[in-house]
């Protein structure tokens, strides 16, 4: 075989007559070549390593939804609550106050608000005298015992669909703001799914109905750095066990509206060559502390309990904000709201999917999954956006399945204390 040696002399003869035909220094000549040669190069590695180069985006690919065993309609709630000692005042107004709702049902994970339903499994969990006085670590250790076996269950839901192994997960990323006990639901759910001793944990609370947003965000920044590597997001919220009836018209409220619920998701890196056609990505995420809000939704851990106050303010904090929000955020990707294909909006209750409607100018025709979601299972706090998203995923699946094109552009956005709106931008990139 031919030596470099030799390979070297043809290619100086060919420049030495390149150089006379052409009338050019040989050295220029030389370095032309050069410099083709590594553009040659650069491109068969382009080429080949395509996938390394290409922008990751965070793509859900498994989700599920769950609620605990208690279906409570709305009207049975409402009786609970006229029999409690502290809505003594509140006994006149309160039946507008849950007729208003546009709540059917909610799902409690104690039989309470269901007492017929109560069992020697499933015993009664506040005193018979109604006074609902139960100390917060007792409502906490409840919280404890109900809610692992929902989340765990949830979570092994959204492994199933995602066609992967709970080994098989390397970030855990777990929400509430309705449970505060260490060693945490993470330790649980890492022992109970048989995860990986050294899986990466974060936990969020105390943001809220918006805390899911904060949790796919935490998901998400994790596979764009490790496009191998797989994320498990879930919130899971009991709000039954913190249940006061003060005498005043915002607790009225809080049993009106809230219940609770379970959502999961498995996330992945994908790029635009490598997801499945029609993937639904989160391409962006949003958030803007509302000047002016702090009152608008205040959080605190009392003797007897986790608390909620929901400022009379609120649903105009929302209306009035949702714009700046959200143009600003669509006009960074050149898009404006006629571009978004589905809105999933938080069903924190009437007035808040109301007014975030006014701020916007949707129809409930574009605002149905929250009101489907509302109407079900109430305001779930963290979980609420994710069973609406889910109704939007299961649309948009059917539809590919039919070949039709399913969604290009969605929003999904929630609130937190502060107030905050936090938000997602899913965008079709296969």
């Amino acid at each position: 075989m031919p030596c470099i040696h030799e390979y070297m002399g043809q290619l100086q003869s060919k420049i030495n007559i390149l150089s006379m035909e052409y009338n050019v220094n040989e050295n220029i000549i030389f370095i032309a070549l050069a410099m083709s040669l590594v553009f040659i190069s650069a491109s068969g590695y382009y080429v080949l390593n395509k996938h390394k180069f290409e922008k990751v985006y965070p793509v859900i690919i498994g989700m599920a939804t769950g609620s605990p065993p208690f279906k409570c309609l709305q009207k049975q709630a409402l009786a609970i609550a006229q029999k409690a000692p502290g809505c003594a005042s509140m006994r006149p107004v309160l039946e507008r106050i849950y007729g208003n709702s546009k709540i059917a049902s909610r799902y409690f994970a104690i039989p309470d608000f269901t007492p017929s339903k109560a069992s020697k499994e499933n015993t009664l969990f506040y005193p018979e005298d109604n006074s609902f006085e139960v100390p917060v670590n007792v409502r906490l250790e409840k919280f404890k015992e109900v809610a692992i076996p929902l989340v765990c269950d949830v979570a092994m839901q959204a492994i199933k669909e995602a066609h992967i192994n709970p080994q098989d997960i390397k970030k855990l990323v777990v929400v509430s703001s309705t449970g505060f006990i260490g060693p945490g639901l993470d330790c649980e759910i890492i022992k109970r799914l048989e995860m990986s001793r050294n899986v990466d944990r974060s936990l969020i609370g105390f943001m809220g109905c918006a805390a899911a947003m904060n949790g796919f965000r935490i998901a998400n920044d994790y596979v764009k750095a490790n496009p191998s590597e797989l994320a498990l997001m879930l919130c899971v919220e009991i709000s039954s066990v913190h249940t006061t009836f003060d005498d005043n018209i915002n607790d009225a409220i809080l049993h009106a509206i809230f219940g609770d619920g379970c959502a999961a998701c498995v996330i992945a890196g994908q790029t635009a060559s490598s997801a499945p056609k029609g993937t639904l990505a989160i391409v962006d995420d949003h958030a803007e502390l509302m000047e002016g809000t702090e009152d608008g939704i205040t959080l605190a851990i009392n003797p007897n309990g986790i608390t909620c106050t929901l400022s009379k303010f609120l649903p105009k904090y929302i209306a009035k904000n949702m714009a700046g929000f959200v143009d600003p955020w669509l006009k960074r990707h050149g898009l404006n709201r006629n571009s978004v294909d589905f809105w999933a909006v938080h069903p924190g209750g009437r007035r808040i999917i109301e007014e975030a409607q006014i701020g916007l100018d949707l129809t409930d025709e574009q605002c149905a999954d929250s009101w489907a979601v509302l109407e079900e299972y109430g305001n779930m706090l963290s979980p609420s956006v994710m069973f609406v998203l889910s109704r939007v995923f299961a649309r948009h699946r059917e539809a590919l399945e039919k070949g039709k094109p399913g969604y290009n552009l969605g929003l999904a956005f929630s609130f937190s204390p502060g107030v905050g709106a936090e938000g997602i931008m899913l965008r079709r990139i296969s």
